[in-house]
């Protein structure tokens, strides 16, 4: 098992000011933030990538992943040029999310229309390039639970498939025991994120049949437990990544300090 940040916790820094805190707290990689003038830039998306693979490979740091957003919609050479970026950057982990589900369509009918994307668009550049691409567990998706998680991608060929494992988001929507959660996910189980939520008494922002609010921040102080999740994982011989996605208000550096050096420290423990 092995630790990195995902970049978007660190937005307000630049590529190699995410590079230095990384190395500085000793995480084993980053994954890769995309989009329009993030540090993966969509509106420069090869040099961009190139840029950052040259200093991560002065690093020393592997490419843990890299985090697209997608409507669904794109077409094959969409598809590949990010796929391409994903080699450029030496990964072969791309982030997915799944349909938002507001209640006009069904989930099923939703599920057919991104199941038949992923077989007819997506797995071909997947091939071709040999990516994964990981769908993540998403609170408002349809894939906001393991089970739905699963049945998107059961079927599709695991070495371009797999589940990120979002606890975090699961204690929003559809949180399981960690260890039912790595089960139903089984050979598809690609990459964890890591960050920790916690009931507030404010009741604009809940979600849909809860009174009140759920708000992120540290690993520590949250209503996840992380070091059984960490136990759970290693008990499965989960050899990925735990990608830290802290999205609160803290301080970028903070982040690093609390919370990584938390991660390394519950491995050590166990």
């Amino acid at each position: 098992m092995k630790i990195s940040v995902y970049s978007l916790s660190a937005s307000d820094k630049k590529v190699q000011e995410v590079i230095e805190l990384a190395k500085k707290y000793q995480c084993d990689g980053i994954e890769w933030w995309c989009r329009e003038k993030a540090h993966i830039d969509l509106t420069d998306l090869k040099n961009s990538a190139m840029n950052v693979s040259k200093m991560m490979d002065d690093s020393g740091l592997e490419c843990a992943g890299l985090a697209p957003y997608f409507n669904f919609n794109e077409t094959s050479d969409y598809i590949g040029r990010i796929f391409e970026t994903a080699c450029i950057l030496k990964t072969r982990n791309v982030r997915c999310h799944s349909h938002i589900f507001d209640g006009n369509e069904s989930v099923e009918e939703l599920m057919k229309k991104q199941r038949t994307w992923l077989e007819k668009i997506v797995l071909p550049e997947a091939e071709k390039f040999d990516i994964r691409l990981n769908i993540e567990q998403h609170h408002y998706n349809i894939c906001c639970t393991a089970n739905a998680c699963r049945q998107l991608v059961d079927g599709l060929p695991e070495r371009h498939f797999g589940i990120i494992f979002d606890p975090g988001n699961s204690a929003v929507e559809g949180f399981t025991r960690p260890e039912y959660f790595i089960s139903v996910c089984g050979k598809y189980l690609a990459h964890v994120h890591a960050k920790n939520c916690k009931q507030i008494e404010i009741r604009e922002g809940a979600i849909s049949g809860r009174k009140y609010k759920m708000e992120f921040g540290s690993l520590e102080e949250g209503d996840i437990d992380w070091v059984a999740i960490i136990k759970a994982l290693q008990k499965a011989n989960f050899q990925g990544f735990v990608s830290l996605e802290a999205l609160d208000k803290r301080p970028s550096e903070l982040k690093f300090q609390q919370d990584i050096v938390f991660l390394q420290n519950a491995l050590k423990q166990i």
